[in-house]
C-alpha cells in the first residue's frame, strides 16, 4: 500500500511540473509574441508551421513573421501571400500600385483576399479598401485578463491595437498593454460601448459605430459575409 501511496505521489508530482511548465510557456510565448518551447513543430507548408502543445497550438506564418495562439478547435492559420515589392509597392494585376503597409494592413486577418488586392482597378478602390480593413481592425479589442482590476469593476476591461512595423519591416497589429491604454467594455443589449479607463473608474460610454464611408464600402471585403458586422453601421 505505502508503495502505491508512493508511485501516486511521484506521478502527481510529476503532473504539477509539467503543468506548471506548460502554463508558464504559454504566458511567455502569449507575452512575448513567439513559439512555445514544449512542443512539436509540424510544418503544414512552405510558409506555415504550427508548434502543437499540450493545451494549445502556435501558428508560425513564416511570411510576416507573426504568431497566433489557438486551441485544437480552431482552424489552422492562413498566411498572406508572399507578395513582391519594388521600391516598398506590389503593383496588382491590373497595374495599381499598393505600399507594403496598405498592402499588409489588407490581407492582415484576411480583411481582404489575394484575389480581391488583384482586382482592384482604381486608386480610389484601394483606399476605400484601406479605410475599411483600417478601422475595423482597429476596434478588434482584447480583454485584459488582471483579476485584481476587473473583479472591482462592473465593466470588462479592454485594450485596442496599432497598426506598427515590427523590426523586420513588417506591419502587424499589435496591443499595448500599458495601464493608460485601459477602456471599459459594456457589450450588454448587442451593443459595443466602450469608456476611457482612468483613475480606476469607467468614463463616458460611447458606441462603436463606423462612418459613412466605412459602411458603403465594408461588403466589398470578407466582412460582407459577417452579419455581426451591421451593428457597427445601424442608426
Amino acid at each position: 500500500m505505502k508503495k502505491f501511496i508512493k508511485i501516486f505521489v511521484i506521478i502527481f508530482t510529476v503532473l504539477i511540473l509539467v503543468a506548471s511548465a506548460a502554463y508558464i510557456d504559454y504566458f511567455i510565448s502569449k507575452t512575448k509574441n513567439t513559439y512555445p518551447k514544449i512542443a512539436l513543430l509540424k510544418q503544414l507548408n512552405d510558409d506555415l508551421f504550427v508548434y502543437n502543445s499540450i493545451f494549445y497550438r502556435v501558428w508560425y506564418c513564416k511570411t510576416n513573421n507573426t504568431y497566433t495562439i489557438g486551441n485544437y478547435n480552431d482552424k489552422d492559420a492562413v498566411c498572406p501571400k508572399n507578395y513582391q515589392y519594388e521600391n516598398g509597392y506590389y503593383t496588382n494585376s491590373l497595374g495599381i500600385k499598393i505600399s507594403k503597409r496598405d498592402l499588409q494592413l489588407l490581407t492582415n486577418n484576411d480583411t481582404y483576399t489575394h484575389e480581391m488586392v488583384d482586382n482592384m482597378s482604381s486608386d480610389s478602390q484601394v483606399e476605400n479598401a484601406v479605410h475599411v480593413a483600417y478601422n475595423y481592425g482597429k476596434i478588434n479589442y482584447k480583454e485584459i485578463e488582471d483579476e485584481n482590476l476587473s473583479s472591482s469593476l462592473e465593466y470588462k476591461l479592454i485594450i485596442f491595437p496599432e497598426f506598427v512595423k515590427d523590426e523586420k519591416d513588417n506591419y502587424n497589429w499589435k496591443y499595448d498593454e500599458s495601464e493608460e491604454n485601459y477602456y471599459c467594455l459594456d457589450d450588454s443589449q448587442d451593443l459595443t460601448k466602450v469608456a476611457k479607463y482612468e483613475n480606476n473608474e469607467c468614463g463616458v460610454f460611447e458606441e462603436i459605430k463606423m462612418d459613412e464611408k466605412w459602411c458603403a464600402n465594408y461588403k466589398n471585403s470578407t466582412l460582407g459575409y459577417d452579419t455581426s458586422i451591421l451593428k457597427y453601421c445601424e442608426e
